[in-house]
C-alpha cells in the first residue's frame, strides 16, 4: 500500500518547502518505518479499526486549509471552466461557492458568513463535500486536513482539541470530541455552468488563497471523477449495483446498534432532464428528494410532522432554477429549501442530513445501505 501513500504525496508535492520534502522523502524510504500504515498512541481510543486507517502521505496540514478565504462577483470569476464542479452554500444570508479547483489543493476551507463559522469539508478522492458548524461546545475552532484517510475518505482534526473528524461519518471518532456528531450546513454541489444560471450574484472563491498552486489543473488527472478503476486506496466493500464513480445523494439516519446509520442513497443519473421529485419514507422520516441529472445536483428535505410546509403537497418546477419546487400553497421553494415567493416567503425546509459523493465510496463506507430504485 506504500505507492499508494506516494501518489496521494506526489499530487501535493507543490504544497511543501523543499526542506520537508527531504525529510519525508527520508521517512518514507527507512525500512523500519511504514508511511501507509497509522499507529495511533496507545491511549488514543478510535471508534474507526485502526487497521484501515492509512497515512495519505502529505502529513498533517502538509494538504493547507484555506484560514483566510478571498471572493470575488461570479461575472468576475474565470478561471473555472462551465463544466467544472463548484460547492455552494447559503448562510446567515450570504450565497458563495467553491469551486472543486481550490478544494483539490485544500480540501478546507475556514470561512465566516457574517458572524457564523463554517467549514468547507471536500474530500476529493471520495468526491464528498459538506459544511460544518465551526462552533463546538460555544468555541469556534478551525478545521486541518490530518493526513490520514479512512476508506480513502478524509479524517479532517479540530485545532482546539486536536479530534479527529470522519468526513463521510459526520462525528468525530478520536480524540475529546470522541463520539459527538458534527453540526451540517446543507451544500448544493453542481457544475459552474448550473450554479451561474441558478445564482449569477452569488460570491465565488477566487485563486488568491496565499498558496502558489496550477488552479486551473486537474489535482488528481482530467478523468479522476470520471475513471471507475482510478481509486488510490484499496476498497474493503464493493457494490456493483452502480458504477464506482456514479454520482449518488445519501442521506444518513439513525445510529444502528452495531454503530453504523441507516443509510440510502439516490443516483444522480436516475433524476433525468429537468427537475424532478422523489417523495421517500426512510428510516421512519418523510422527505423530499429534488434533483436533476441534466443540471448535476441533487438535495434532500426533512418533511417532519411539525414542519412549516408539512401539510402541503410538493410538485417539481421545470425551467425556472433556481427554482426547484412548488406547493399547493401557492408557494415557491429553490433548491436551499428558500421560499422565495408565496405565502411563506422567508421560510426554509430542513435539510436533511445528506451529502453527495461517489457511489464505490458510500458503498465502501456503509455496506448493506438502500439504493433507491427508480420506478
Amino acid at each position: 500500500m506504500a505507492h499508494l501513500s506516494n501518489i496521494y504525496l506526489r499530487k501535493h508535492l507543490i504544497a511543501i518547502p523543499i526542506v520537508l520534502l527531504i525529510a519525508i522523502s527520508c521517512d518514507m524510504s527507512d525500512s523500519g518505518m511504514e508511511r501507509d500504515r497509522f499507529r495511533p498512541a496507545p491511549q488514543g481510543e478510535w471508534l474507526l479499526p485502526i487497521s484501515e486507517i492509512v497515512d495519505g502521505g502529505p502529513g498533517k496540514d502538509g494538504i493547507p486549509s484555506i484560514d483566510r478565504p478571498d471572493f470575488a462577483p461570479a461575472g468576475d470569476i474565470t478561471y473555472v471552466p462551465d463544466s467544472r464542479m463548484v460547492i455552494g452554500v447559503y448562510i446567515n444570508g450570504e450565497i458563495r461557492a467553491y469551486p472543486h479547483q481550490i478544494l483539490d489543493w485544500h480540501e478546507i476551507v475556514n470561512d465566516d458568513f457574517g458572524g457564523v463559522a463554517a467549514a468547507v469539508v471536500y474530500c476529493p478522492l471520495t468526491g464528498t463535500g459538506m459544511c460544518w458548524n465551526r462552533v463546538i461546545d460555544g468555541e469556534t475552532t478551525e478545521f486541518g486536513v490530518s493526513g490520514l484517510l479512512f476508506r480513502n475518505n478524509l479524517i479532517a482534526y479540530d485545532r482546539n482539541t486536536d479530534s479527529n473528524w470522519s468526513q463521510m461519518q459526520l462525528r468525530s471518532v478520536n480524540g475529546p470530541h470522541l463520539g459527538r456528531d458534527i453540526e451540517t450546513y446543507q451544500v448544493v454541489e453542481t457544475t459552474w455552468a448550473t450554479w451561474k444560471a441558478m445564482y449569477p450574484e452569488s460570491m465565488v472563491h477566487t485563486t488568491n488563497t496565499g498558496h502558489q498552486r496550477n488552479y486551473t489543473s486537474f489535482t488528481y488527472g482530467p478523468d479522476f471523477s470520471t475513471n471507475d478503476n482510478n481509486i488510490l486506496f484499496p476498497v474493503k466493500h464493493t457494490d456493483n449495483r452502480l458504477r464506482n464513480k456514479d454520482r449518488v445523494h445519501g442521506i444518513l439516519g439513525s445510529f444502528t446498534p452495531d454503530d453504523q446509520p441507516v443509510v440510502k442513497v439516490y443516483a444522480l443519473n436516475d433524476f433525468g432532464d429537468g427537475v424532478s421529485l422523489i417523495k421517500d419514507t426512510f428510516d421512519t422520516v418523510d422527505y423530499l428528494i429534488v434533483g436533476s441529472t441534466e443540471h448535476d445536483f441533487a438535495a434532500a428535505f426533512r418533511m417532519d410532522p411539525s414542519a412549516i410546509a408539512s401539510n402541503l403537497e410538493f410538485q417539481a418546477v421545470q425551467d425556472e432554477l433556481p427554482i426547484v419546487l412548488q406547493d399547493s400553497g401557492g408557494n415557491k421553494w429553490d433548491v436551499f429549501g428558500r421560499a422565495v415567493e408565496g405565502p411563506l416567503t422567508g421560510e426554509r425546509l430542513t435539510a436533511g442530513r445528506s451529502y453527495t459523493g461517489y457511489w464505490y465510496a458510500w458503498a465502501d463506507f456503509f455496506p448493506g445501505l438502500q439504493l433507491h430504485e427508480r420506478r
